[in-house]
């Protein structure tokens, strides 16, 4: 029997920091495309119809070049969606490491924090579930605090 893969219930679990990261990268494929238009515009203007006038090779570019820009704009969702799929491996288990942080904080006891396999930060939680687990012996969150100031 193979393991059904776990899967994420939300699109955004990070809305600030996805979605800043999906608007950077889907307007650099914008800039990108335009910025190629333009260079092959430029590029047959000087170089194959440098006696046609503007409006003309810009036409002639485009009818040209037409599948090529369908292709690149099909694309640019492509690579927005996979990098959505991306930064859920590290917004992910941030969210996580967040709540069981302010649980902590709050002195409720935590279960050891366990990302997904694929996921980043793999090693925050197992800093995070020993410093948990060094804690619990503990009888006061305050000892804690301060027994981790008077090793530094």
């Amino acid at each position: 029997m193979s393991e059904r893969k776990a899967r994420r219930s939300r699109h955004l679990v990070d809305r600030e920091v996805q979605g800043g990261l999906l608007r950077k990268i889907a307007i650099h494929w914008v800039i990108f495309f335009v910025c190629n238009a333009v260079a092959l515009v430029i590029w047959i203007r000087l170089f194959e119809s440098p006696d046609a006038d503007w409006n003309a090779t810009i036409r002639a570019t485009f009818q040209r070049f037409f599948p090529f820009f369908i292709i690149t704009m099909a694309l640019i969702p492509a690579f927005v969606l996979d990098t959505l799929k991306l930064t859920h491996r590290f917004a992910g288990p941030l969210l996580r490491f967040r709540a069981a942080l302010a649980d902590v904080s709050a002195g409720h006891s935590v279960a050891p924090l366990v990302f997904r396999n694929n996921d980043f930060w793999q090693k925050l939680a197992a800093d995070f579930n020993s410093v948990v687990g060094r804690c619990e012996g503990l009888t006061a969150p305050a000892d804690c605090h301060r027994d981790n100031q008077s090793e530094a």
